[in-house]
């Protein structure tokens, strides 16, 4: 058979492989740990399911989406992003897991659906519901790779196949329950199919096909609505390039006014209608919400549309925390997301345009015989504007751009093939000597020299070669999470840690939770985690609080855990993250690729007290205290106003019970103790709102044995000022002169 003919028969075992090598690495660790906003997309996606499969059952209303209570369909209506394609998966992913492992159980599948539970998520279904968007990503590549070839070339197409392939922040953004590779996915097929449609005048189902993935991607997210207006600019282009190609030289004026062009015009206006059309029918026909409440679904829609484009949210970027980072944002982030090799790509295309103006050729005769590479390029540059004009900025919004911009990276490194080729040839002629005689082969032999292609051919197989090894390197170093993956060119993780947030989506918070679930009680421990309490939550085995609000202050849980994008965009508590950074040394440290993604703490206050009773308004305000065997005593309390004035506790007897009013008995004789900042607070005094420990020593005050009430007390020129509220604690002091604390109940009356 000839050479040719195999390869012909063979060629599908390419996008077989490349589909294999996908899925490979997007479906091991599915369950290892899970992202902030995939809880509230596993909930959308139940009751995504519910509303079509139990018409009577209700759903609730959702933020950012539906206000009312409904059912049905009109459950199918969750938020306005509009996510439907997200829902369509996790609800599958859902489906699967019920009916492989929960039915044998016994239970049905509307109780099974309706009894998850968005605040604890159950974490075994985390890997069957992100199991569709793994397989969905995989599948993408060889999809990337056939529309490519058709279009380009077997090259280029290889290349960029390869890259996404094995691209960590692609893999990592196609294996969780969200929407941006499914709307990635959908734009790029979508816009594919139709310049190859309309320059290359493929079939007409590829136009029918480019509507369908259109409205794919419509139905995924806000930013896909950047596609009708593209559209238009294709249409735009193609009419240009038809008017180029048809109208003769010295004639294109009136060609402008012959009726071939106005064929030419009604086509593409006709054909760019009927693909909104076929968009518009494919939105409609998989989003059962516009079955049943179509004009709530658009204006749920276009509210929040409008909302996201307006709202912007904390960023750490280039040494500044803003709401709006800024033009330069998506570059930067692209590059700190990139892998080498297409930065190295996009440094030869470079070389490529250097070369081009060297050589001194047509940039015109360029532009007309290049009208696919016009179109991407148009494309990646005005979804690159589109993306920045909203106030929130996040790299993934990019990911739509990234299979586009990997195309001018295998145009790039093609150059740098050539070029390498070229070296190659060069330095064999330097080499090369002229053959003796005795090394003459006999006349009979034949002695073929390598052809050109077989140059680029060992060329381009050892690129890709390399291409799989360093690339799957990282995606093995960065296993499970890959979100971790940033580029070594630029300091990987470390070197993007200086220049821009958000780090950290969830990877490391299950280890968090692991270590916790090993304390001892760790069922009875009550932690906060200051916004990331979703992705905790589901691995720990204890309560988890998301807000010191919600607590209802400061040093409440009994251990708080820092996350690192939190930390870089100074969003938790200042006076509380003060207090541990500068005087307590974190009990663990969840440590990826060299950053501290989370640090644990644990609450120094053994007791706490009643916050309102122990407070003087303007002052201080007083969180809880740890007592020693030995007497000494540890206030904890947060700076209002008191400054370096002094503290004081003072004891009294007490009958074993709290007075009537709840505050200190002021019919006891009371002795007083001042009480000293420890060392390393006293450069704290003078700051509003900071942390403080004082110690107290209560030994001093050589009381005899018995039961005391400590009350705090201000000071000033005139002496010692009570606080009449305050009773912090009921003591007890052994006859060996040991102290400790005292659970009391109240009383009613005195003498009761």
């Amino acid at each position: 058979m000839p050479h040719a003919q195999l390869i012909r028969r063979i060629q599908w075992l390419v996008p077989v492989a490349l589909f294999v090598l996908a899925l490979a690495v997007r479906l091991p660790g599915l369950d290892g740990f899970i992202t902030a906003d995939e809880p509230k997309w596993i909930d959308r996606s139940r009751w995504f399911a519910v509303g079509l499969l139990f018409p009577e059952q209700e759903c609730p209303p959702v933020d950012y989406g539906r206000e009312e209570v409904s059912q049905g369909l009109g459950c199918t209506l969750q938020i306005g992003y509009p996510g439907v394609t997200t829902m369509w998966a996790g609800a599958l992913g859902l489906l699967l897991h019920y009916y492989r492992e929960v039915q044998p159980t016994g239970v049905d599948l509307e109780s099974f659906l309706t009894g998850l539970s968005s605040y604890m998520l159950d974490t075994t279904i985390i890997a069957p519901s992100r199991l569709p968007f793994a397989v969905m990503g995989a599948l993408f590549v060889p999809l990337l790779y056939g529309f490519l070839r058709r279009l380009l070339n077997t090259r280029v197409a290889m290349l960029v196949a390869l890259i996404i392939a094995l691209h960590p922040f692609y893999i990592a953004l196609s294996r969780v329950v969200h929407h941006d590779s499914f709307n990635t996915m959908f734009m790029i097929l979508s816009l594919l199919a139709l310049i190859g449609y309309w320059l290359r005048r493929w079939p007409w189902y590829w136009l029918v096909l480019s509507g369908v993935l259109g409205g794919l991607a419509l139905l995924s997210k806000q930013v896909s609505w950047f596609m009708p207006p593209f559209v238009a600019v294709v249409a735009g282009l193609t009419w240009l390039y038809r008017w180029v190609e048809a109208a003769p030289p010295g004639n294109r004026l009136r060609y402008l006014v012959s009726r071939q062009n106005g064929r030419t015009v009604g086509r593409l206006l006709g054909e760019g209608i009927l693909w909104g059309v076929i968009a518009a029918l494919t939105f409609v026909l998989l989003f059962p919400a516009m079955w049943a409440i179509p004009t709530e679904a658009l204006t749920t829609i276009f509210i929040n549309s409008t909302r996201l484009v307006e709202e912007g949210h904390s960023h750490f970027f280039l040494g500044e925390i803003s709401t709006d980072p800024g033009s330069l944002f998506y570059p930067i982030g692209w590059a700190l997301r990139a892998t080498p090799f297409e930065v190295i790509g996009l440094v030869g295309v470079v070389g490529a345009v250097l070369t081009f103006f060297l050589r001194r050729q047509s940039v015109g005769r360029w532009l007309a015989t290049h009208p696919v590479e016009i179109v991407l390029l148009a494309y990646a540059g005005l979804l690159l504007v589109f993306v920045s004009l909203s106030g929130k900025k996040l790299v993934r919004y990019f990911l739509p751009a990234f299979p586009i911009v990997d195309v001018f990276v295998a145009f790039g490194w093609l150059w740098w093939l050539g070029v390498l080729g070229f070296l190659l040839a060069w330095l064999f002629s330097l080499v090369k000597r002229p053959p003796r005689p005795e090394d003459a082969p006999p006349a009979s032999v034949s002695m073929p020299q390598p052809a050109n292609s077989s140059v680029r051919n060992g060329l381009m197989l050892a690129l890709l070669t390399i291409i799989v090894c360093v690339q799957g390197w990282y995606v093995a170093n960065n296993y499970p999470y890959y979100l971790t993956y940033y580029n070594p060119m630029f300091g990987g993780i470390q070197g993007a840690a200086k220049v821009m947030t958000i780090i950290g989506w969830g990877e490391g918070l299950n280890d968090a939770a692991a270590y916790l679930n090993t304390l001892p009680d760790a069922k009875s421990l009550h932690v906060l985690t200051e916004r990331a309490c979703t992705q905790i939550r589901p691995f720990f085995v204890g309560r988890v609080s998301c807000l010191n609000a919600s607590l209802g202050g400061l040093l409440k849980a009994d251990y708080v855990v820092y996350y690192y994008n939190v930390l870089q965009r100074d969003m938790p508590w200042p006076e509380q993250r003060t207090y541990f950074e500068q005087h307590q040394a974190p009990v663990k440290q969840v440590t990826i690729q060299g950053l501290d993604y989370v640090l644990i703490y644990r609450n120094p206050i053994e007791h706490q007290v009643d916050r309102k009773a122990n407070s003087a308004a303007g002052l201080l305000g007083t969180f809880g205290y740890n007592l020693q065997p030995d007497g000494q005593l540890t206030l904890f309390w947060q700076n209002r106003g008191l400054n370096d004035a002094p503290l004081f506790v003072g004891l009294a007897r007490t009958p074993g019970i709290y007075p009537p009013d709840g505050g200190a008995d002021s019919s006891q004789e009371r002795t007083w103790l001042a009480c000293r900042p420890k060392p390393d607070f006293t450069a704290s005094l003078t700051t509003a709102k900071a942390i403080i420990e004082s110690n107290c020593a209560l030994k001093s005050l050589n009381l005899e044995p018995g039961l005391y009430d400590i009350q705090l007390a201000v000071g000033d020129v005139s002496g010692v000022s009570p606080i009449e509220t305050s009773r912090l604690a009921v003591i007890q002091i052994g006859p060996g002169g040991t102290f400790e604390p005292v659970d009391l109940v109240a009383h009613e009356s005195v003498g009761g």
